[in-house]
């Protein structure tokens, strides 16, 4: 430590004898002391790698004024130990950095600031400083420029706040920029210098990029004046803009991954790749995912896809299963579909099935002609649902299958289905109706104060609420369903398959035909409630359930469920007075068997037939008074 000590001599002696002010001095005392208990404290002596290593680790804990300026001592002390003398660079800490470029990088900013006409002096320090950077890690040549160095500058340039950093960094791209314009360097530098994409910047080793890139190509190369057209395109099939900005930060990202390794695009190193920036993408990853596969598809077809893009590496659960339990699983589900089912029913025979051949297969057993009546009921007793009723309704589309088995001769035993029962106890569920501050509040609804959006929700409720319609029925209306001269709605029922006319009352009518005429969004679908961002198709049932919820109060005590304002609008009649055959045939029931379930909301008219005590057996005599 006595070459350390000397030293110090030596750069103190300089400080006072060029008339450095106090603060100077003792800002070097201070570092050149804290430096030695650093040193003594790991039993080391100086070295270049650690004064400056100890620098280093504690800038996070210092602040920017502590941290540069002990840099700037250690860069004085540094000077000593290698010549002897202090060097004109390091004489003092606020030297410009434009004043420490050389004369070809001075030249670069000058030609910068005048092509562009700049007046902001704030461009010349930024890029100055990034150009110094470069010239101090002996990179003079802007060519030698490529993403390491970027990212490394990011880490390393220290600035006293984040904003300050983001300030610089967004001067620094616009440089680059204009660099990348006069073919000086790669355009992907000026989009990898943002604090929003550099962290989820990926950078692959030489052989994972060998063992996932095939030989096979089919996509052109990717420019950004493409990904912009695919942008545009977007905006033009009215994207909203939270899907534009995401669609255009994943698409920089992949534009930086395929320019930083100098490779065209491939399908499996893409998805990859995609693997890899997953968990720093957070919860939208899935829209990502969506647009690389709009990209995709647009570099296919140069057109912009609206439908569903689905998971472009998913494998279907029936694929999994075993060929033999796939092929009659896959033939018995295209029966449905010949017959006529509804898509949905067909759903739930394959949910169901699915999961009983994953049972079979999970077992061994390798053919249908195994099933025994005991492993029908081991099934049955593993088998866990949340209700009895949905239980039951897995077993009956379960029993089905065996049947249509023993039909192909693949099962022996014709009342082998039998082995699973069906059957589960009687439940009766209180019916739930919106309150009468629930209906006041929707009619209390001014229709003037309402965004497009909330307009259509609005109607929906107000269809439901006057006319009985179900969630399903009043999400696929289309407009030919509308006699406007005649203001009614016809429909087919997609429940029953019934048809049904009904009265559309005038109020509804006019919140209808508002929503048609300055709320709905152009579109060519036939359907009149239709989504409000891109793709404009039809809505799905669900959406009537939201739209309630945005016209009445929450409650923890009380189910927002949509059909409540289908039971509400068979109440509404039952209190007027209507007969139970008029209330079947308003709702599209085909029996009047399931109106009784509305006829004890009725409080009123049920006064006035109470049962008789006597009648029922019930002693006046009883009770606490009466012991």
């Amino acid at each position: 430590m006595e070459q350390y000590e000397t030293n110090i001599a030596t750069v103190m002696d300089f400080l006072k004898d060029n008339d450095f002010s106090p603060s100077v001095i003792s800002l070097h005392k201070l570092c050149y002391q804290e430096l030695k208990g650093y040193l003594l404290s790991l039993s080391l002596n100086y070295s270049t790698e650690l004064a400056y290593q100890w620098i280093e680790s504690n800038q996070s804990d210092w602040n920017y004024r502590t941290y540069t300026g002990w840099r700037h001592c250690i860069d004085q002390l540094e000077d000593v130990y290698s010549m002897g003398y202090i060097s004109l660079d390091h004489l003092s800490c606020r030297t410009p950095a434009y004043a420490l470029l050389n004369d070809s990088f001075k030249s670069m900013i000058d030609a910068f600031i005048s092509d562009y006409s700049i007046s902001d002096d704030r461009y010349r320090i930024a890029c100055s400083r990034f150009l110094l950077y470069l010239q101090n890690n002996s990179l003079n040549n802007i060519s030698e420029l490529d993403y390491n160095v970027v990212l490394q500058f990011h880490q390393k340039d220290y600035h006293c706040s984040s904003k300050s950093k983001d300030v610089y960094e967004d001067l620094i791209r616009v440089f680059l920029r204009y660099l990348a314009v006069q073919g000086m360097c790669s355009f992907g530098l000026s989009l990898a210098l943002n604090r929003l994409l550099i962290y989820q910047i990926i950078k692959l080793s030489d052989e994972e990029l060998n063992s996932y890139t095939t030989t096979n190509q089919k996509y052109p190369s990717v420019t950004w004046s493409i990904i912009l057209e695919f942008l545009t395109k977007m905006a033009d099939a009215r994207y909203g803009k939270t899907v534009l900005k995401s669609s255009k930060h994943i698409l920089t990202l992949l534009y930086i991954f395929l320019d930083m390794h100098q490779i065209c695009l491939d399908d499996t190193l893409l998805w990859y790749w995609f693997d890899k920036i997953t968990p720093l993408l957070g919860t939208g990853w899935k829209q990502h995912r969506r647009t690389i596969c709009q990209f995709l598809d647009f570099l296919r077809n140069n057109t912009i896809t609206t439908k569903v893009t689905g998971k472009p590496k998913g494998v279907k659960a029936i694929h999994l299963l075993p060929n033999w339990e796939a092929e009659q699983l896959k033939s018995y589900l295209n029966l449905l579909k010949r017959e006529g089912w509804q898509p949905s029913t067909i759903a739930m025979y394959r949910s169901s099935n699915l999961r009983f051949c994953k049972y079979l297969q999970r077992l061994g057993i390798e053919g249908f002609s195994s099933l025994t009546t005991t492993i029908l009921k081991d099934f049955n007793l593993q088998d866990k649902h949340v209700t009895p009723e949905g239980k039951a309704a897995y077993n009956c589309r379960i029993r089905n299958f065996l049947i249509y088995l023993y039909e192909q001769s693949l099962i022996d035993d014709p009342y082998l289905y039998k082995a699973l029962p069906t059957f589960s106890a009687p439940r009766t569920s209180i019916i739930q109706t919106l309150s009468k501050e629930d209906v006041a509040s929707i009619w209390a609804t001014n229709p003037d104060t309402l965004s497009p959006k909330a307009l259509r929700d609005y109607a929906m409720v107000c269809i439901g609420l006057t006319m009985g319609f179900r969630a399903s029925d009043i999400s696929a209306l289309r407009f030919e369903n509308i006699d406007w001269k005649q203001r009614s709605i016809k429909i087919v029922q997609q429940k029953t398959g019934k048809v049904l006319t009904m009265p559309m009352p005038i109020k509804t009518g006019n919140i209808v035909f508002r929503y048609i005429r300055d709320g709905r969004p152009q579109s060519p679908e036939p359907y009149i409630f239709i989504r409000h961002e891109a793709p404009y198709n039809r809505i799905q049932r669900g959406v009537c359930r939201s739209a309630l919820k945005r016209f009445i109060a929450a409650s923890d005590d009380k189910s927002c469920c949509f059909h409540s304002v289908r039971k509400t609008f068979a109440t509404q009649l039952l209190k007027g007075n209507t007969k139970v055959e008029l209330i079947s045939d308003s709702l599209g029931h085909s029996t009047d068997g399931t109106v009784h379930k509305y006829l004890s909301l009725d409080e009123k008219q049920m006064r006035m037939c109470p049962l008789s005590m006597v009648d029922t057996g019930i002693a006046y005599k009883g009770g606490v008074f009466h012991a």
